[in-house]
């Protein structure tokens, strides 16, 4: 690492820093991922170049899908299929809404047809860029789309969560998760998802891997694994990092006229999803805030770490946001080219 480098991971560190407590001051939930998430979009426009290596986030995710395999036990999904209408009606509403407000955007000519609804997916961001290359899409415009969402979606939830506990559970370090299990079997967990992940090439592999082998690991074998705060913190810096790293100073060049727009309808589609919450809730049996994360359009992972920092059906959440996320891999690319042959020639 050269001088120059270390110097500019030192900046990144220190804004990190500054911008995670100023966030844990006002008791804003999640606040090591949000706090490194916007230090890293000020440093990323700001021309100078750092990356977060592709082994590291991967390891991220893995140890955020261990978060999410403690609230998602068998026996929680075995009553979550009794209530398959609810979830069904909660994951396609959002996926219509998310991609009728993409063909909106796409008649408008605010972005070429195919990118503006790969770019209005809710929700798996890093499979949708990787994926939407093939099918014609801008991945710069879609990941600038996407991501801008995440750091709406994040920002909405934090704020919305603040005030539904009156900040008296969010905001705080991330707290450490005790179990009975030896402490190396949550890095060797995390490890053996982030190495099959990669090498797997699955989308969003590590955290999907990651889950199952916790879920594997905890109603099949009894493996009641710790989540240390030594291992979950620097996980939370690491996503934010990667996220507010990819605003690169040339993307939001690129789509500077396009911003209000798509700033518009994401703020819509955020505002929808909430509205969409309460006949959720209703309907569930759930607390509002937890209907809210639910149907919040964001990535699972930020989602995660938003609900672990405050008193929410966590199984019902990451339940409702693991079904859009693999529902999307299976109906996104269909819909998106159905779509398209409704719209101009780009």
């Amino acid at each position: 690492m050269t001088l120059r480098a270390a110097l500019h991971w030192a900046i990144l560190l220190a804004l990190s820093g500054i911008f995670s407590g100023l966030l844990l001051l006002v008791q804003l939930p999640a606040a090591l991922l949000l706090g490194p998430m916007i230090a890293a979009i000020l440093f990323a426009v700001s021309g100078r170049e750092l990356s977060i290596h592709s082994w590291l986030f991967a390891f991220a995710q893995s140890m955020i899908g261990l978060l999410m395999a403690r609230a998602l036990t068998v026996s929680v999904l075995r009553e979550i299929g009794l209530h398959w209408p609810i979830f069904i009606t909660g994951v396609f509403s959002v996926i219509l809404i998310s991609f009728g407000l993409g063909w909106v955007l796409a008649r408008l000519r605010v972005m070429p047809g195919s990118t503006a609804l790969w770019g209005s997916s809710p929700g798996a961001a890093s499979a949708m860029t990787l994926l939407c290359e093939s099918f014609g899409a801008d991945q710069r415009l879609v990941a600038f789309m996407l991501y801008l969402r995440v750091v709406l979606v994040a920002l909405a939830t934090s704020i919305v969560a603040h005030f539904a506990t009156h900040g008296q559970h969010g905001g705080t370090l991330p707290h450490a998760i005790r179990a009975d299990s030896p402490l190396w079997l949550t890095p060797l967990l995390a490890a053996a998802a982030t190495l099959l992940g990669q090498y797997t090439r699955l989308p969003a592999g590590p955290l999907l891997l990651s889950m199952v082998f916790g879920m594997i690991g905890q109603d099949g074998f009894g493996f009641h694994f710790a989540l240390p705060s030594w291992l979950l913190a620097p996980s939370y810096v690491l996503v934010g990092w990667t996220i507010g790293l990819r605003f690169t100073a040339d993307i939001l060049r690129h789509v500077w006229r396009a911003l209000p727009a798509v700033t518009l309808s994401s703020c819509t589609l955020i505002v929808v999803c909430a509205l969409l919450a309460w006949p959720i809730a209703h309907l569930a049996h759930v607390d509002l805030l937890s209907a809210h994360l639910a149907t919040s359009p964001g990535g699972a992972d930020s989602v995660a770490i938003i609900a672990a920092s405050n008193p929410v059906d966590m199984p019902f959440v990451m339940a409702m946001q693991v079904a859009r996320f693999l529902m999307l891999m299976l109906v996104a690319p269909s819909i998106a080219t159905l779509l398209a042959r409704f719209l101009p020639t780009e």
